[in-house]
């Protein structure tokens, strides 16, 4: 039983030590695929980097996301072809049909069929028709080999073999190498511009140019399974020898075999053809009846422990190996072993010297060293750690919760011991603790970022009620910020940068890496991904969202896209790996041979289709009025993750939008005359694009063409002219109707002139004849009041002061006096009528004129014990006609009076910003609401009312307005306000 659980464990280790799998291999084929056949018999890239597959039903374009199919369209012909023969780099590949008849040409990206047998291209191709047919079937009769075989360099260099006899030929210039009697045409092969020859399984014979033939060795032990895959127009040879596949290359005059691919799917698989695409690092398979695979070496690999696949906190545990906060130790090729840490918090651990580490405990922290755990200080049960130093250093920072209190303060450990500690009273919950300099702490919290200074204590905020979670450096002076969700932020110098705007990649980062290569590589919870160092920097401080950020995904060497953060150290670079610990994994890439699969650099927008109907345009594309619906391919190649496609496109001056999936810009609805579509496309790891443009003109429609139009203006002319002459006559007519009319309207005004004149002249004596009248009241009446009122003074003085009748005829003195003002005020309210005294203005010292207006009235007040109480102010002055306003006050105090016994009479303003307001208030008998009514709107007043209407028609004559506040039994308001 001992030795079976030791077996278990062992297989265990075994199980999870060994490495993961490290090739991402993709078949293509008809069923799942737009294949057309699964039998491909070569494979080749273009010049700009497209793969060709020739099938046994048509020539296929692969661009690393989908299929381009072209059939020969040629009744009676199969849609069968040889293989791909020509020069890749000069851009000069051609295939064949109908077993070598029928050739076709790829060029510029394109295919073409040449069905012309008169054209000099069809007279170039057809002498390679049969030559690509024995190619094809490696048949090897005496008359075979006696024949023409070509291995082109470039269209106008090349080497062939003619009936044994090897030349080689330039710009027309042939020259003979040596005879080649006895090698079999279908083992030479190119190498750059070098011609070798396969001459058994471990030696390959370069001929020179001379005639000298010159031997090296493969370097490679031959297998069972051993074979060989010639691909002139790319000028490759590789090898499979059992479930490795060997790249053939001639450097410094020696031939190298390098290992590019070692999977146990290529064992025993019925190749046809390869190709090796080396910026890529891609090998791409073709088979006799299974389509295609594509096989990449991944150079990124995700590693598990025996118990364990969710990793979180790292740190270095020798220069080649690290070790996560539960003690696993792995190295870069997986699993090592494990400590037997007692530590449950995965999210911190940081290490001290060799084989001696902190780790984060829930109420304290450990120390391990020599194999041993030691609690280093325990903060009580009630106390939580929070998190610690991201970087050993004299002093390890900790942030707690204890006490109610949250807690940010250092110790310093020596010989296994704390030698000294000191805590400070932060109030704020600290997850991320990094040292900015010898003073100063950036302190990532759940409700802010924030900058401690040591040496002063105190806190700084930097940003409040964002939550977060950690923060890393790479031993130089720029922090990363790292929150729940809300960006990546950045602290350079002093100065704090939030994440640039509408960048979603960057809202979840948990750690920033730097591969010291001149990228960074980024953990989150959206993947992983690699930017340019300086390009992300430039982006904070300039806050430019469009650069180029690479996305790896599961087909690079992941078991997951997520990766876990808010450890004290959620990242970090050892013997050149960036390693993240993932929710399935520790995730290793190899940062030293890294080689991220981009998209194309390069691409085009020459190929469209018009209602399905494709063709190929240069620039301009001219579309009829009712052109119905055009596609405009974007072409491009991009053999990796199609998320790393940052294109997009805008029609005219339109807002710029994603490029769809499928590559496709799709228009139903243009307006007549130009329009541009434009494209850009971010270039590989940088912030600038590449933009092209494509011109379209769209046909007007007869209706919108400048002959119709002019012929449309021309007719509408002529329609308005015959309108106008029929008009004109019209008016013709009208206007003799008219001066008739005139002139007898015009007699009739001269008639009404004479009599307005006449009137004018009797309005102007009834003038004269009113102001006679004024006048003579003024001398009539006036004068015999005058008299009563002397006469009636001269019996005021001869009567004794106690004595009744002295009392009424100081009474009958006050009345007659009333009653000549009143007669000065009827004459004057005339005057101002007949004269237009109302327009002058003057000064008015507002307190005196009042005094003066209430003099009028002593008399009757004290014989109604009514007192009046002039309350206003001596500086109060007012812009205003004293004629009109002497009228109206009279009135206004002669109603109150009216209407009050035994009371007061208050007279005082109010200044109320730009209008001042003159209150005359009585104590009186007050008005009923219905009474109120009557008198507010304006209506003919009559009988003890007559009053009330003089002010009325008068107020307005000096730009015052009155409002009336009155209630039964309560007294009235009068409230004049005049615009100051």
């Amino acid at each position: 039983m001992k030795y079976l659980c030791l077996l278990s464990l062992v297989l265990l280790f075994v199980r999870f030590s060994a490495q993961q799998e490290t090739y991402y291999e993709k078949w293509y084929n008809a069923d799942e695929s737009k294949l057309p056949q699964n039998t491909i018999k070569s494979i080749v890239k273009d010049k700009y980097g497209f793969i060709w597959l020739s099938t046994e039903n048509g020539i296929v374009r692969y661009d690393g996301r989908s299929f381009l199919t072209y059939d020969i369209n040629v009744p009676s012909v199969e849609n069968r072809t040889l293989m791909i023969d020509g020069s890749a780099d000069d851009d000069w590949l051609f295939t064949f049909y109908n077993s070598g008849e029928i050739p076709a040409l790829i060029t510029k990206r394109k295919f073409s069929v040449i069905s012309d047998t008169g054209s000099l291209i069809f007279k170039q191709l057809k002498p390679h028709g049969t030559e690509n047919l024995w190619k094809v079937l490696k048949e090897s009769p005496e008359f075979i080999h006696k024949g023409k075989f070509f291995f082109y360099i470039s269209k106008n260099e090349f080497y062939y073999i003619d009936n044994y006899k090897l030349f080689y030929q330039k710009n027309g210039k042939k020259k003979f190498v040596r005879n080649v009697k006895g090698y079999l045409f279908y083992r030479f092969f190119l190498l750059e511009n070098q011609l070798f020859y396969l001459k058994d399984d471990a030696v390959i014979e370069k001929n020179e140019k001379t005639g000298l033939v010159e031997e090296h060795q493969s370097g490679i032990v031959c297998k069972k399974d051993f074979d060989y895959f010639i691909n002139t127009p790319n000028k490759q040879l590789l090898i499979r020898n059992d479930n490795k596949i060997y790249l053939i290359e001639y450097k410094n005059k020696k031939i190298l075999s390098t290992l590019v691919c070692s999977s146990k799917t290529i064992k025993g698989l019925a190749v046809t053809c390869m190709y090796y695409d080396k910026p890529t690092r891609t090998l791409i398979v073709g088979t006799v009846s299974q389509g295609f695979l594509l096989i990449r070496k991944n150079f990124i690999n995700s590693y598990n422990a025996p118990d364990q696949t969710i990793f979180h906190a790292l740190a270095p545990y020798s220069a080649e190996e690290i070790i996560t906060s539960r003690g696993d130790i792995f190295g870069s090729k997986g699993y090592v072993k494990k400590l037997q840490f007692p530590n449950r918090d995965p999210y911190g651990i940081l290490a001290l010297g060799k084989d001696e580490f902190i780790l984060k405990n829930e109420h304290g922290i450990v120390l391990w060293s020599q194999n041993k755990a030691k609690t280093l200080r325990y903060f009580g049960k009630d106390a939580a750690v929070n998190g610690f130093s991201t970087i050993p250093g004299n002093k390890i920072w900790i942030s707690l919760f204890s006490g109610n209190k949250n807690l940010l303060g250092y110790i310093v450990v020596k010989n296994q011991e704390i030698i000294r500690e000191k805590f400070y009273a932060i109030n704020i919950p600290v997850r991320g603790i990094a040292q900015v300099d010898n003073e100063e702490f950036l302190l990532a919290a759940h409700n802010g970022l924030y900058l401690f200074n040591e040496k002063k204590s105190t806190r700084k905020t930097l940003v409040k009620d964002i939550s977060f979670r950690s923060i890393n450096n790479n031993n130089d002076n720029l922090f990363w910020v790292q929150t729940y969700g809300k960006g990546l932020y950045l602290y350079k110098e002093g100065r704090l940068y939030g994440p640039p705007k509408k960048n979603s990649i960057l809202s979840s980062v948990h750690s920033v890496i730097d591969d010291g290569k001149g990228y960074y590589w980024l953990s989150s919870n959206k993947g992983l991904f690699q930017v340019k160092k300086d390009i992300l920097i430039r982006s904070y401080i300039k806050q430019n969202s469009d650069f180029y950020i690479h996305r790896y995904s599961r087909k690079d060497g992941l078991l997951t896209s997520e990766f876990n953060g808010g450890a004290n150290v959620n990242g970090l670079l050892n013997n050149g790996f960036a390693i993240f610990p993932s929710m399935n994994g520790l995730v290793y890439i190899n940062t030293k041979n890294a080689f991220p699969v981009l998209p194309g650099s390069e691409y085009y927008i020459d190929r469209v289709a018009v209602n399905e109907k494709e063709k190929n345009v240069a620039g301009v594309l001219n579309l009829e009025n009712n052109f119905g619906y055009v596609k405009i391919f974007v072409d491009y190649i991009n053999f990796g993750n199609q998320g790393n496609d940052y294109i997009d496109y805008k029609i005219d001056d339109n807002k710029w939008q994603p490029l769809p999936d499928n590559r496709v810009i799709s228009i139903n609805s243009l307006t007549h005359g130009n329009h541009r579509i434009y494209v850009r496309k971010l270039k590989d790891f940088s912030s600038n694009y590449h933009y092209k443009t494509l011109e379209i003109f769209v046909k007007p429609a007869f209706w919108e063409t400048t002959f119709f139009k002019l012929f449309a203006v021309i007719i509408m002319l002529l329609i308005f002219y015959s309108f106008y002459r029929i008009r004109l006559k019209q008016i013709e007519k009208e206007s003799l109707i008219l001066n008739a009319k005139i002139d007898e309207r015009t007699r009739e005004l001269k008639e009404t002139i004479g009599s307005l004149s006449k009137t004018r002249e009797e309005l102007y004596a009834q003038l004269y004849r009113q102001k006679k009248l004024v006048a003579a009241i003024s001398h009539d009446i006036k004068s015999p009041l005058k008299f009563i009122n002397m006469s009636t003074e001269i019996l005021e003085d001869s009567i004794d002061d106690d004595c009744y009748e002295k009392k009424v005829i100081a009474s009958i003195k006050e009345s007659s006096a009333q009653i000549l003002d009143f007669i000065d005020s009827t004459i004057n309210y005339n005057k101002i009528f007949i004269y237009d005294n109302y327009k002058t203005r003057e000064n008015i010292k507002l307190r005196d004129f009042i005094f003066q207006r209430m003099r009028l009235f002593t008399n009757t007040a004290d014989f109604k014990f009514i007192q009046i109480q002039n309350n206003i102010s001596e500086n109060d002055v007012l812009v205003s006609n004293p004629d009109v306003l002497s009228i109206v006050i009279h009135n206004i105090l002669d109603n109150a009076i009216k209407y009050t016994d035994q009371g007061f009479i208050y007279i005082y303003g109010i200044t109320n910003e730009c209008r001042y307001d003159l209150v005359i208030e009585d104590t009186g008998l007050g008005m009923s609401e219905e009474e109120l009514a009557k008198i507010k709107p304006a209506q003919d007043y009559s009988g003890s009312r007559l009053g009330m209407k003089i002010v009325k028609e008068l107020l307005p004559l000096i730009d015052v307005s009155f409002d009336i506040e009155s209630k039964k039994g309560e007294g009235t308001k009068i409230i004049l306000t005049f615009e100051v």
